[in-house]
């Protein structure tokens, strides 16, 4: 039984992971969008990461469906996976057509981008690439199996790996220690992208932000060097209407010599304006109880 169980969960894995989204991202968009919003209505399909996420979602998402926000938590994921072939397959044309952009870039350099877990934000890395900008990716190492049940995980999360490099041209800086990295990175010429919608660890600043309807606690080691720095601040998002497949990337430059709590609270209301229009896409719904805090527990900058 446990042999036939691998078996299983390795077959899943491959079909999700690569075969599909594989797939998808050679059809034309309007037919592969149409198979995983069919694909997406299965409530089978990734019920160990969706259930858990709804639980921790429910407090904060007054009035919406459960059937509906799951379909869409199912669907932003199986774009999101699609989405990394997409990128490396479909070119200016392809995005001129399915990606919208409002608001204003910033001229190429330096330049520190905040971005969110929020969305399905594949298409940020060939668009900075295409602006002109030299972009280091700050990411957490990978830990676990959260990209699927097997060691198969671990292979579609190093393709990933390789296909960021590929459309951003520039190498990650993992987090831990990475403040040095960063700093050369941007003395260099070069700009980094983070995000910082995460639980904070102990080893990093924090601060206490307005969000939904309640507070978080969101790490600001970036926002900080950036306004120290006075390096330009711009915050990203990469949103998907769940009708159409259609993305948008919403682009908001930030005043100059912003201090670190006023980039802090634009971020945070960045985040709550998008969560309002689609709370389902926030992809990190699970790990709410350790973002949201009580508000006697709120902590300045």
């Amino acid at each position: 039984m446990a042999m036939l169980e691998r078996l299983r969960n390795a077959t899943a894995d491959t079909l999700m992971l690569f075969v599909v989204p594989c797939g998808v991202a050679l059809l034309p968009w309007r037919l592969g969008f149409a198979l995983l919003k069919r694909l997406a209505r299965s409530e089978r399909l990734y019920r160990l990461s969706v259930d858990p996420a709804w639980d921790a979602a429910r407090a904060h998402c007054e009035g919406c469906d459960e059937r509906e926000w799951k379909y869409r938590f199912r669907l932003l994921r199986l774009v999101d996976h699609a989405d990394v072939y997409l990128a490396m397959l479909r070119g200016r044309r392809w995005r001129r057509r399915h990606v919208v952009e409002t608001g204003d870039w910033p001229v190429p350099g330096p330049c520190v981008f905040l971005t969110y877990h929020w969305g399905a934000g594949n298409f940020i890395w060939p668009r900075l690439r295409e602006l002109g900008f030299v972009a280091h990716f700050i990411a957490r190492r990978a830990s676990g199996r959260a990209l699927g049940m097997t060691r198969l995980s671990y292979w579609f999360g190093d393709f990933r790996a390789r296909a960021l490099r590929r459309c951003a041209g520039a190498e990650p800086i993992f987090t831990g220690a990475s403040t040095g990295a960063i700093a050369r990175a941007l003395d260099a010429g070069d700009s980094v992208v983070g995000m910082l919608d995460l639980p904070a660890r102990t080893d990093q600043p924090a601060c206490g932000l307005p969000l939904l309807d309640g507070h978080v606690r969101f790490p600001f080691g970036l926002a900080r060097l950036a306004s120290d720095k006075g390096i330009p601040v711009v915050l990203l998002s990469c949103g998907l209407d769940f009708s159409r497949g259609q993305r948008d990337i919403r682009v908001e430059l930030l005043p100059p010599q912003l201090s670190a709590d006023a980039i802090m609270l634009r971020y945070a209301a960045h985040l709550h304006s998008r969560l309002r229009e689609a709370p389902a896409a926030w992809q990190i719904w699970r790990e709410a109880p350790g973002l949201f805090v009580a508000a006697a527990n709120v902590q300045a900058l």
